[in-house]
């Protein structure tokens, strides 16, 4: 069954993952790159909290599990790992 949306990590995303932080009320920067071959380092901010990534759509993404899953946002030891099932049910155990 084909999807009826379907949205992907691109460029045209980030503008609106940027728009999205402001308006849940975060402060949004960009940190100038050491040469001028990188961008730098995005920020938001709001309250005590401060967020760093890459890109403004991993920028959202450490927002949402923030605010998911407050300051204790780490893997607890009774959740499953996701992320290494996935890999193994891709790739297997090689």
């Amino acid at each position: 069954m084909a999807s009826k949306f379907k949205i992907g990590d691109a460029m045209n995303t980030y503008n609106v993952a940027l728009l999205t932080l402001k308006s849940r009320q975060y402060n949004v920067w960009l940190e100038p790159g050491e040469n001028e071959d990188e961008t730098g380092y995005w920020h938001a901010n709001r309250d005590d909290a401060e967020f760093i990534a890459f890109d403004p759509l991993r920028l959202l993404g450490l927002v949402a599990m923030w605010e998911q899953r407050g300051n204790n946002w780490e893997r607890m030891q009774n959740e499953g790992d996701i992320y290494d099932e996935l890999l193994t049910n891709t790739y297997g155990n090689d």
